[in-house]
């Protein structure tokens, strides 16, 4: 198995039992047990110098802001032509290869990290300008924190709290009339929350989608390049695969 995908798997593991234990009075692992999966995490992250936000061995204080300061995007986020026909998409495909993926409905998060380490998280905001939340992305539950790279990486993706997540918070809720509509707006309200606290209880998830400026070479050609080594690097993407004008049709109906 792949060290990263262990290491994600011992994080979720490990987390889920300590939420059981702690919030509802059930055990999980055995003392025993949890301490052994607790070890063999630290060492992978030792070796691999791979470390989620969400990670049970990383201890740190949570952040309260007065407001979030806004910042300008070094490129305007502009919003994707849309369609609900199969043809047209087809006939601006063409006969070049394509990514497709899936939409996400989240909040839109734009990362940088320096010389390897996440450096500063912008919500996307109006495009133009977006609301600086650095202290909330580091408590994404998926969210890579140290990067394989050296000098300047901006990365996009989606922040998104799943339905899962969702029920369980609106479960937790006394009042029927005080419980979220949807997802979505949940998040928008948790990423950008002024305590960070807030955010980390929420679980929210990070899917990167898009790699748009790197010092690494060759990793400003293809999105295909862009997406295997967003991957490589630990981070979890959105749902894709490479189709033409012949399998385009039959990606779209799975």
């Amino acid at each position: 198995m792949d060290e990263k995908q262990r290491i994600r798997e011992l994080t979720e593991q490990l987390n889920r039992a300590a939420r059981a234990y702690y919030q509802e009075d059930r055990e999980l692992l055995s003392n025993l047990e949890y301490d052994a999966l607790y070890d063999e995490l630290e060492r992978l992250e030792k070796e691999t110098g791979y470390l989620l936000a969400s990670s049970p061995t990383r201890r740190v204080g949570y952040e309260v802001s007065d407001s979030l300061p806004k910042e300008k995007h070094r490129e305007p986020l502009l919003s994707l032509d849309k369609t609900k026909d199969p043809e047209i998409l087809t006939r601006w495909l063409g006969d070049r290869e394509g990514i497709l993926s899936v939409k996400l409905d989240g909040l839109t998060i734009v990362l940088t990290y320096r010389d390897g380490e996440l450096a500063k998280a912008v919500t996307r905001g109006n495009g133009a300008e977006g609301e600086v939340i650095t202290a909330n992305a580091r408590t994404f539950v998926n969210l890579p924190l140290m990067l394989d790279v050296s000098g300047e990486v901006i990365l996009r993706g989606e922040a998104v709290i799943r339905y899962s997540d969702f029920e369980e918070i609106n479960r937790r809720l006394p009042e029927a009339e005080a419980r979220y509509k949807n997802p979505r707006n949940l998040c928008s309200g948790t990423v950008r929350q002024l305590t960070s606290r807030i955010t980390a209880e929420r679980r929210v998830h990070f899917y990167s989608f898009s790699l748009s400026r790197s010092e690494e070479p060759g990793l400003n050609l293809s999105r295909e390049a862009q997406m295997r080594w967003l991957e490589a690097q630990g981070f979890e993407t959105a749902a894709w695969r490479k189709v033409t004008k012949e399998t385009l049709g039959e990606a779209l109906a799975l």
